[in-house]
């Protein structure tokens, strides 16, 4: 499952710290989420939606 968690933060001008802070997870833990070796856990979802603007939908790469 590929995930845009990269190209949505970017797309804000946001950094990974921040998105971090945001979510109360350590910057790391976005680190892996970009880069897929972990995925957010799905009750996350709602709320990273929220934190980069967009629907939880958009968090995805269409067709995969």
């Amino acid at each position: 499952m590929l995930m845009r968690i990269r190209e949505l933060r970017k797309s804000t001008g946001m950094q990974q710290r921040q998105l971090a802070e945001r979510m109360g997870v350590a910057q790391n833990t976005v680190s892996n989420w970009e880069t897929e070796r972990y995925l957010p856990p799905s009750d996350q979802l709602p709320q990273l939606a929220r934190v980069l603007n967009c629907k939880i939908d958009e968090l995805f790469v269409a067709g995969q």
